[in-house]
């Protein structure tokens, strides 16, 4: 097959359309930054990147309920997921909006942003890398496309992170990203039922816009202001 028909075919596939999907709609938000892809992810991609965050050092901070973690045995396996294959995926959490990262030239699943809500019931970014992608400047890119799917997507004005106190390598991707330290709740109780010192940054814009994904339809509107 000549590579200009490939390229072609490749586009008409499934996994074709979702790695080369360009605009968000119904089902599903895109974020493009350099080499990475933020998309909704199918079933196998999520599973993918739950396994990022599965390992022991990310657990320190993460703290998942067991059975959310993916157990060692398996995690290999999920990290071989190859992106824009498996079936459509209904997130677990009917107030959280996550997107999975995606290498496009490594052609790997290496992590996942969400916007959800937080402790004080208004809207909150996280997320977390792959093992071997920490440490390398990529969580500067992963906080500015979480920055990004609130405020140019879900039109949300304002956006909160926590980062447990001792967590630096969190807190400096937070501010890198472009999120300010701001005053907060001097403790975070993690899924796990854990309770730890919190750190918390906060990022404002005086203009959003909404695209055609899902929305955040759960805030209320006096918490956006």
């Amino acid at each position: 097959m000549l590579p200009a028909t490939k390229g072609i075919f490749d586009r008409l596939t499934r996994r074709g359309r979702l790695m080369t999907k360009r605009t968000c709609d119904r089902q599903g938000h895109v974020v493009r930054h350099g080499r990475f892809l933020f998309r909704t992810p199918t079933a196998w991609e999520y599973a993918a990147a739950v396994a990022c965050g599965s390992d022991p050092a990310a657990q320190r901070w993460l703290g998942w309920q067991r059975d959310s973690i993916v157990a060692r045995a398996a995690r290999a396996d999920a990290l071989r997921v190859v992106p824009g294959t498996g079936p459509d995926w209904v997130s677990p959490d009917p107030q959280s909006i996550d997107l999975v990262m995606i290498d496009v030239e490594a052609n790997r699943c290496v992590g996942l942003v969400s916007v959800h809500t937080g402790e004080d019931g208004g809207p909150e970014t996280g997320g977390y890398l792959a093992p071997d992608y920490r440490g390398r400047g990529n969580g500067r890119v992963l906080f500015a496309a979480g920055l990004t799917l609130a405020h140019d997507h879900l039109g949300l004005p304002r956006v909160r992170a926590g980062a447990e106190v001792g967590n630096v390598a969190s807190a400096r991707s937070l501010q890198a990203a472009g999120l300010a330290r701001v005053a907060g709740p001097p403790t975070y109780r993690l899924p796990d039922g854990r309770v730890t010192e919190a750190w918390w940054f906060q990022h404002d814009v005086p203009r959003t816009t909404r695209c055609g994904g899902p929305q955040a339809t759960w805030f209320p509107v006096p918490r956006l202001l």
